[in-house]
């Protein structure tokens, strides 16, 4: 029997020239994701392209994106992609071709400090070939996995998702304390000059010159 090959549309063979497509396979084979370098990420806060490593400093944001690329003939069933968030992470794209299947590829993140990579939550997005959104996907890609569905035969599709390198915790900051000036007394206690205080000091004074007055009358007396 004459076995027929497929041959992929312009279209399909310009797929982001960055990621390598596998070469198509006989048209009886049964649904197969291409392996080899189908893992990218870029630095969105950079601005850099999708590359197999990128740099990053505190803060930046990341996209990271995988290839779904099937090289059969027939759809490739239930793909589920799950991914790391590290320094190098590994993307795996586990699926249903002619039984379970599974390829993998990782993309590196060099980091100006010692930080970590944290998902964004709502993120992932399901791609065209030329990366238009054809639909969100829900979270989990950096879990258990997100389900992509299904995807016909010599056709390829993305997932995407982001990622921000934390930011580094900046300590509270404590006024600081006023000096004290050598030599100089703290603050002084008031002394208390109410109503009370008043009446009290002015009886005292009243009693002080009564007394001085009857001295004084004791000491004329006696001279006479």
């Amino acid at each position: 029997m004459k076995v027929k090959t497929i041959v992929l549309s312009a279209a399909t063979a310009a797929i982001i020239p960055a990621f390598s497509i596998a070469a198509p396979v006989a048209a009886d084979s049964p649904g197969a994701i291409g392996g080899g370098d189908i893992y990218r990420v870029k630095n969105i806060t950079q601005n850099t392209a999708f590359a197999d490593s990128t740099n990053a400093n505190a803060c930046d944001e990341l996209q990271y994106k995988v290839l779904l690329h099937n090289t059969g003939f027939g759809a490739a069933n239930d793909i589920t992609i799950s991914a790391t968030t590290s320094s190098v992470s590994t993307a795996t794209v586990n699926y249903d071709g002619d039984g379970p299947q599974s390829v993998s590829d990782t993309a590196t993140v060099n980091l100006s400090s010692a930080q970590n990579i944290a998902y964004e939550s709502g993120s992932t997005q399901l791609l065209d070939s030329k990366s238009n959104v054809v639909k969100s996907l829900p979270d989990g890609v950096t879990g258990a996995g997100v389900n992509a569905g299904d995807l016909d035969g010599s056709t390829a599709e993305f997932v995407a998702f982001k990622a921000k390198v934390n930011c580094p915790t900046k300590p509270p900051v404590t006024p600081p304390s006023t000096p004290q000036t050598p030599g100089v007394a703290g603050p002084t206690t008031l002394v208390n000059t109410g109503p009370g205080s008043a009446i009290a000091a002015f009886v005292a004074a009243t009693i002080a010159g009564a007394f001085g007055y009857r001295k004084y009358l004791s000491r004329k007396l006696s001279r006479q």
